[in-house]
């Protein structure tokens, strides 16, 4: 079996920023997930002096920055036309994002496609297909993948990938949001986006909440997809994404660093870590 590294995504972890990242090291985690930042504030992560301050905390703590998450993408989405505000803030973001990861040496930028920027027709669909190809070119000298992070059926998933055709693309799997959007078998999706699987997010929830439960013990059929993430070894990275700074999960505990401690003993003893 593939061995896999433990992540955290830092938008969920109960302290932020690069001293988020040093506390996360120093609970063992291997690597983080961080995000890009808002429109509004400028793209923070565009600024060099924030993209070496993770480098040094990377770098002393022993801890990778796993990928770039472009979170704006959830309130500019790529569905948006290329000759619109939105769509033309989503294209910078993402390009600011690929330039950051190019800078601070990291293999993967993350586009989610939520809220705003969820796939919900053609149109959307095939906007979200244009914006991701000129992505892929504009990510090719920089050496970045890009991983697309969305509720689409398993065949809108499988018609995305031969749209953008690119070895720069592939899928950031996630072990709730199918079953949010409907599916009723996640580990399904998983057998067979496998081999387009680049990094996994995993989270669980019950009464259909985003977020709402410890792993294993929620209604999204979590341990299943557990199972085939070890039978397939498609990641190498598992990130925790489960909202512990949030309720109803930061109601588990006054101290949520020992929420976020009980899934990491839960993901050793599943993935064996």
């Amino acid at each position: 079996m593939r061995g896999f590294q433990l992540g955290i995504c830092m938008w969920g972890f109960p302290m932020q920023g690069p001293t988020g990242v040093r506390m996360a090291a120093e609970m063992g985690f291997a690597g983080a997930e961080i995000d890009l930042g808002p429109y509004e504030n400028g793209y923070p992560l565009s600024n060099s002096r924030i993209q070496n301050e993770y480098r040094r905390v990377s770098r002393d703590f022993g801890i990778a920055i796993t990928s770039i998450a472009v979170e704006l993408l959830n309130r500019y989405g790529l569905t948006n036309p290329l000759d619109t505000r939105k769509g033309m803030i989503a294209m910078e973001g993402c390009r600011r994002a690929i330039d950051a990861a190019a800078q601070m040496e990291v293999p993967v930028v993350q586009l989610p496609s939520f809220n705003d920027g969820a796939i919900l027709d053609e149109e959307g669909f095939l906007n979200t297909c244009e914006k991701i190809r000129l992505l892929c070119e504009y990510a090719e000298d920089a050496g970045v993948v890009l991983a697309t992070e969305n509720a689409l059926s398993i065949g809108d998933s499988l018609r995305m990938m031969e749209e953008v055709n690119s070895g720069r693309f592939g899928l950031m799997f996630d072990t709730q949001n199918y079953f949010l959007a409907g599916a009723s078998d996640t580990a399904q999706y998983l057998r067979e986006l496998a081999p387009h699987v680049v990094q996994i997010h995993l989270k669980d929830g019950y009464h259909r909440k985003l977020s709402s439960a410890l792993l294993g013990t929620g209604e999204s059929g979590f341990m299943e997809t557990a199972q085939v993430i070890r039978e397939t070894a498609c990641s190498e990275w598992l990130l925790l994404e489960n909202y512990y700074n949030q309720e109803p999960l930061s109601r588990l505990d006054a101290d949520q660093f020992e929420i976020v401690k009980k899934d990491v003993e839960i993901v050793k003893r599943i993935f064996e870590l």
